[in-house]
């Protein structure tokens, strides 16, 4: 991304919070400012939207060592650091945070902050909703030349210094005098130290001290361009942060996400679907077999109902495989389709007579009589007694191949 939220956290939650928005591609700044408090955070979450969040906090709370590392067994030798510098520590190892810088030959720096701060630190930042890319010391973030002395910035009431590339400190503009008489003292007579003021409003009067002002920026755009060349990132370890996925991927996790739910839906549709079909087809198989039986009814058990019905067919068309019967059933299913109110009340085909027995039923006599006048049309057809039961009229009708 080219551009940058940096954002500078004191020591304590009441301290004032610095901000920056950061063009790379532009190099200037696109917006800045301070907030009151860190529980003011949360108005940085529009900032940090498609941006990368850095974030610098107090050097006045992490120190810094240097310990000699073995040529061989290296890694080894890292993880006894902590315990190398015990003596050294005023607080329980297991109570610190250790980040290491690239090693520089034999040497090997370690900078240790308390985890209790590495908590708070990480809190802030979690309850305003920012995911932050990388943090890192204050003073890093300061230019740095081998040739000269020290960098030095003013930060509200804050003075940063950095003495070498991985050394530095934050102080309270208070004890600045008391700085430079430390810092000075192991001059002889005729040296003096050159500092690179890069916006301290008020420098400390001394014979040993060269202040040699630099081209003014704003100190916020100062550490933002800083802190790119800084490879120190205290979000290791136990504090390490979950990358944040790009907005093109988020949006698509979305699509797919609502892809995966709808298929999901389809699938649990189209079960209980096939559910419900295989439950009609378990009722139709049921009701098929009790009228199987309604007809047969010296058949007790129905095993194979299809095999069954092929086998009473063929008795009722006496077993010659005449398809006499099979055309008068076509007939007259014609007929039930072109008199619809007409019912069957009993079939019965006659093999050796070659004849089929109708007893119909409908709501009057011209009913019956255009239904006969459609099987006349193929069969001949002769018609018994008709009796009239209530609301029905019921006929015995015989259809019979004309000859």
């Amino acid at each position: 991304m080219s551009e940058r939220l940096v954002i500078r956290l004191g020591g304590q939650q009441q301290q004032p919070v610095n901000w920056v928005v950061f063009s790379d591609k532009d190099q200037e700044i696109i917006a800045s400012g301070q907030l009151n408090d860190a529980a003011e955070l949360d108005n940085l979450t529009e900032q940090a939207k498609g941006r990368t969040v850095q974030v610098l906090v107090s050097g006045g709370e992490v120190n810094y060592f240097e310990v000699e590392l073995p040529k061989s067994n290296r890694r080894q030798a890292l993880k006894a650091i902590p315990y190398m510098l015990e003596d050294d520590l005023a607080t329980d190892v297991e109570l610190l945070h250790f980040v290491y810088p690239p090693a520089e030959g034999d040497k090997q720096g370690v900078y240790v902050c308390a985890k209790q701060q590495m908590v708070q630190w990480v809190d802030w930042l979690a309850q305003a909703g920012l995911v932050v890319n990388s943090m890192s010391v204050d003073y890093l973030a300061l230019p740095y030349n081998d040739n000269a002395g020290l960098s030095a910035l003013q930060l509200g009431q804050d003075l940063l210094f950095r003495q070498t590339a991985t050394q530095g400190c934050t102080i309270d503009l208070q004890w600045s005098d008391v700085y430079i008489q430390r810092i000075t003292a192991p001059l002889e007579a005729e040296q003096r130290l050159q500092v690179a003021n890069y916006g301290v409003d008020q420098v400390i009067e001394s014979d040993k001290v060269d202040w040699q002002a630099q081209t003014l920026q704003m100190p916020m755009q100062l550490l933002a361009c800083g802190i790119q060349a800084n490879p120190v990132n205290f979000l290791v370890d136990e504090y390490a942060q979950e990358k944040e996925q790009p907005i093109t991927f988020q949006l698509w996790r979305h699509v797919a996400v609502v892809g995966v739910i709808a298929l999901l839906l389809i699938f649990v549709e189209q079960f209980f679907r096939a559910q419900k079909l295989e439950q009609q087809s378990v009722q139709l198989k049921q009701q098929s077999e009790e009228i199987y039986r309604q007809l047969n009814p010296g058949v007790k058990r129905v095993i194979k109902l299809k095999s069954q019905m092929r086998k009473q067919l063929g008795q009722l068309s006496g077993g010659s495989g005449d398809m006499q019967l099979s055309n008068m059933l076509v007939t007259l299913n014609k007929a039930f389709k072109q008199v619809p109110t007409i019912k069957p009340a009993s079939i019965k085909f006659d093999a050796r007579r070659k004849e089929l027995r109708l007893q119909a039923e409908g709501d009057s006599y011209q009913q019956l009589e255009e239904f006969k006048r459609v099987l006349v049309g193929e069969y001949s057809v002769t018609s018994g007694a008709m009796n009239n039961t209530g609301s029905k009229v019921t006929a015995a009708l015989t259809m019979k191949v004309a000859s």
